[in-house]
């Protein structure tokens, strides 16, 4: 019996193994710039790229110096720009994350979790923090994960959107344009208003114990009045009237 062909990665449909990523990626350039050492567990490691845009009272995009760090604040929204570009073949899809330690802080991603066959650009990845504190990314560090997933044939249905290797643009910001309602932002508000009316609730007990004690100081007063006068009658003689005698 004649052996079996190998199973060409591009025809059966599954994950792509590290092995297939580090010889297709080299092969067609899926990626650029491209180093092995961030294929792992059968995932790439995408870096943070050179810019981001951040909600919050600055609200505008910010070009990062390679080391340079952002900040995202807890409550926030952020757009944050793959250092590589991106192309994912007709032949596969791919599938997008955070990586963990990120992820264990309350950084989520909420901008989708997959890129279409045919896509060709920087990924931008939308996230939320929804943890108690800031977390802090720096440009060139492995901040993202990419799977690809192979079809069980090429597919003619490619990506046929905007490519992403314009960097973020007025559009992409003018998505997170506006106040940003979160829960964090919506319980700072709620301390702030809790002791603005404790404060005004103090004022007003303490207007009220003034008013009140103003009140009997003047009740006390008035029956001191009277019983001054009640004393006064009572200690005075009655004086009498004599006829006069005809």
């Amino acid at each position: 019996m004649a052996d079996s062909p190998e199973l060409d990665a591009s025809r059966t449909s599954g994950f792509w193994s590290s092995e297939t990523m580090k010889r297709r990626f080299c092969e067609e350039g899926l990626i650029k710039p491209f180093e092995k050492d961030l294929i792992a567990n059968c995932a790439y490691e995408l870096r943070m790229g050179p810019e981001a845009h951040l909600t919050g009272e600055k609200n505008k995009r910010q070009n990062l110096d390679q080391r340079e760090q952002l900040s995202i604040q807890p409550g926030h929204f952020a757009q944050l720009l793959t250092e590589e570009v991106v192309r994912i073949p007709a032949d596969a899809l791919g599938l997008i994350s955070m990586k963990s330690r990120l992820k264990l802080r309350g950084l989520v991603n909420v901008s989708g979790f997959h890129v279409d066959p045919g896509f060709e650009g920087q990924l931008l990845f939308s996230v939320y923090n929804a943890g108690p504190q800031a977390v802090v990314v720096s440009r060139g560090e492995p901040t993202f994960l990419l799977w690809l997933a192979a079809l069980d044939s090429p597919t003619e249905d490619l990506y046929e959107g905007d490519r992403g290797s314009g960097g973020i643009t007025d559009e992409d910001v003018m998505r997170l344009q506006g106040n940003v309602y979160t829960p964090h932002v919506l319980a700072n508000r709620v301390e702030k208003l809790e002791a603005r009316i404790g404060w005004r609730q103090q004022i007003l007990h303490y207007v009220a114990a003034a008013v009140i004690g103003g009140l009997i100081t003047l009740g006390i007063q008035a029956l001191d009045l009277d019983s001054d006068s009640s004393s006064q009658s009572e200690s005075e003689p009655s004086q009498l009237v004599e006829p006069n005698n005809p």
